[in-house]
């Protein structure tokens, strides 16, 4: 007989949970209380552009090898971009532009030093605090801060400003101050093995068209059956073989009854569409010492092939207390010193707040779950990878691969 197994969540961990669950022969429900799927993976439709907008983009490094296979299971790996090797663009107002580029004739880790060596004002500190880091990265507790770690090996200022709090905001969406050094550890160790894992890549079509579709469509073809709009509120609900919690933190708390606080932090994200567009030599720009903390060039990046140039800066771990306007104003008058220039306004403003764009790392204790009940959701402790697309990903292979086995051992 069929094993019935319903999956509550729509977004990616779930999504993957259901595709693979399905292709090993089970019949999959999702549940989900959004009226569309890709939990905060999805794309929002401007109805006076008539273009599909993300709430900010998102990047991937080589390392994220699950996301990868999934995007190639189900015909989508055209759909993300990938350049050929390591290159940061940066930008700050007193040193002007300048890349941290992993030279790939070298190897990974000689070229990461000569990398760093290279960047402006940098020298032996900077590369001596690098060495440390790669000999340390084993050692980092579960309680450690990224800034505690820092200190350790004595890293240099600059080393901290032009790299690794980039690295630490761009992945953690967390300030060194409070990000956890384990989990920074693995990130670097695993980001860092090769060329392939370090250079970065991008979707080159909003998320809904380029990885929620693609999955959903999977899914459909396996027998899969979606139902939006449906909030459970009652784990006594649900009736199955088994039962997949693909939940954020906060939602699944809620659900079980949890009374335990959940970290999160904001994301900011600022789109601006110009008549007059301004030229980038790369699609993404690092600013630093600045609020806007990464310019890209959307338009660029997923190939937009309209009047208007799609430009959006990003603010990860945003905990500023500046009204919508302000921080509007503040991005924009910061572009216009990096570009040099007064720039004509742009045609059209968007800003969107995720205010809980992510559940930060955090030790947490085991949850008490009926025996056919995995959780999927996003609560990534010390030493595993930080909430993102990769670990939606992992984490709903992992709950497809519990799930097999718990119904293997019921008659």
């Amino acid at each position: 007989m069929t094993k019935h197994v319903i999956v509550v969540g729509g977004g990616i961990a779930g999504l993957t949970a259901a595709l693979r669950l399905a292709e090993r022969g089970f019949a999959v429900d999702v549940y989900d209380a959004a009226p569309e799927l890709g939990g905060r993976t999805k794309s929002h439709f401007d109805e006076g552009l008539q273009v599909w907008v993300d709430n900010g983009p998102h990047l991937m490094v080589g390392a994220y090898e699950a996301t990868q296979k999934l995007m190639a299971d189900v015909g989508a790996s055209d759909l993300a971009s990938w350049q050929h090797h390591l290159t940061l663009p940066l930008w700050h107002q007193q040193r002007g532009f300048f890349a941290l580029e992993a030279k790939p004739y070298l190897p990974i880790a000689l070229a990461l030093l000569v990398a760093v060596a290279k960047l402006p004002g940098h020298g032996y500190k900077s590369v001596l605090a690098m060495l440390k880091i790669a000999l340390g990265m084993h050692k980092r507790n579960e309680t450690q801060t990224v800034a505690a770690w820092m200190e350790e090996v004595k890293a240099p200022d600059l080393l901290k400003q032009d790299m690794l709090e980039v690295l630490c905001l761009g992945v953690m969406n967390e300030p060194m101050l409070t990000a956890n050094a384990k989990t920074f550890a693995r990130v670097l160790a695993t980001s860092f093995a090769s060329h392939n894992f370090a250079k970065m890549g991008w979707f080159n079509k909003p998320l809904s068209q380029a990885l929620v579709a693609p999955v959903v469509n999977a899914c459909e073809k396996q027998g899969v059956r979606f139902y939006s709009r449906q909030t459970i509120r009652d784990i006594s609900e649900l009736k199955a073989d088994a039962v997949v919690l693909a939940l954020p933190a906060t939602a699944r708390n809620r659900l079980l009854g949890i009374d335990a606080p959940v970290e999160t932090m904001a994301i900011t994200n600022i789109h601006f569409w110009l008549e007059e567009p301004i030229e980038m030599s790369n699609m993404m720009v690092g600013m630093l010492g600045t609020y806007s903390q990464w310019l890209f060039d959307v338009s660029a990046m997923t190939h937009e092939s309209g009047q208007l140039q799609h430009l959006c800066v990003t603010v990860s771990a945003d905990v500023s207390d500046m009204r919508q306007e302000e921080m509007m104003n503040k991005a924009w008058s910061e572009i216009e010193v990096m570009v040099g220039r007064p720039l004509q306004m742009p045609l059209k403003s968007r800003l969107i707040r995720e205010k809980r764009a992510t559940t930060l790392v955090r030790p947490f204790g085991s949850i008490d779950l009926p025996s056919h009940f995995i959780d999927a959701g996003e609560s990534p402790f010390p030493g595993q990878l930080p909430a993102t697309i990769e670990l939606a990903v992992i984490s709903g292979e992992k709950a497809a691969a519990a799930v097999t086995n718990i119904t293997r051992e019921k008659p």
